[in-house]
């Protein structure tokens, strides 16, 4: 059973959500954005929520109130380690390689696809993407994303709420 939230902001939804892994450095940056936000106590006029390696969970979003979502992840990209682009997905074509749509094992862009095939209402979507310079078995950022992790948090932020 779904459990309908009370809309406290009044007027339309907004969502950051966060992917990755913790346990595989760079991929759980999406995650620490959204940990800083939430700490930071910058998580208003929109709700902030760590989705960790669940991409199908984003789905549950997709209500007519939601007005905007940006997901934070980390994406192999073909540019330098720390950088990132933020962009709406019918802008980009994945190439990513997966064999199912699973909560373990997805591409972001097929879950929305999922979405548009479902019926779902698709809300304004925007990506904040970043390059991982490690994806080693390990809890940590590498130091390059951990220090630039501040300017992530500003973007995510600024992104959801203009």
């Amino acid at each position: 059973m779904r459990v309908k939230m009370v809309n406290k902001m009044g007027g339309n939804r907004r969502y950051l959500i966060g992917l990755g892994n913790y346990s595989k450095n760079d991929d759980g940056v999406g995650l620490r954005v959204v940990e800083a936000v939430v700490s930071g106590a910058l998580d208003k006029g929109f709700e902030a929520i760590e989705a960790g390696n669940d991409g199908i969970k984003i789905l549950t979003y997709f209500e007519p109130e939601t007005e905007r979502i940006v997901i934070v992840d980390c994406a192999l990209m073909d540019i330098q380690a720390g950088e990132y682009k933020v962009f709406r997905p019918d802008d980009v074509v994945s190439n990513k390689i997966t064999g199912r749509i699973s909560t373990h094992e997805g591409d972001i862009m097929k879950i929305i696809e999922l979405g548009k095939q479902l019926g779902c209402n698709i809300p304004d979507i925007r990506v904040l993407a970043i390059q991982p310079e490690s994806l080693e078995m390990d809890s940590r950022l590498s130091p390059l994303l951990e220090k630039r992790l501040p300017e992530y948090v500003s973007v995510a932020v600024k992104t959801v709420l203009e």
